[in-house]
């Protein structure tokens, strides 16, 4: 699902009082949807646990998130985690429009 979807459905389900805790892309899109507390992560579009095979980071994202979803009280929360792509320059290609 793309970011702003996410973010919307998250709103709705927060409104009607199910607490939700999200991972995105991007900042500008989730500032817009304004969902209830999310996490940035840095990775390329579609890799947003990480690399393929790469269990030790999809842990550790999917341990950020559990623990960030104990620890952020407060409405429209964003926080980014401390997680790098540096496999290669795919995030910067997709945020020029250029990953092909």
């Amino acid at each position: 699902m793309c970011n702003q979807s996410v973010g919307l459905v998250q709103r709705a389900l927060d409104e009607e009082g199910v607490s939700t805790m999200s991972l995105t892309l991007s900042a500008s899109i989730t500032r817009r949807t304004k969902p209830s507390r999310a996490l940035l992560v840095e990775h390329p579009f579609g890799l947003t646990m990480g690399d393929l095979h790469d269990d030790a980071t999809h842990i550790a994202v999917l341990n950020e998130m559990l623990t960030a979803a104990e620890r952020i009280a407060h409405a429209g929360a964003l926080e980014a985690l401390p997680f790098e792509w540096t496999k290669d320059d795919l995030r910067s290609r997709q945020l020029r429009k250029e990953a092909r």
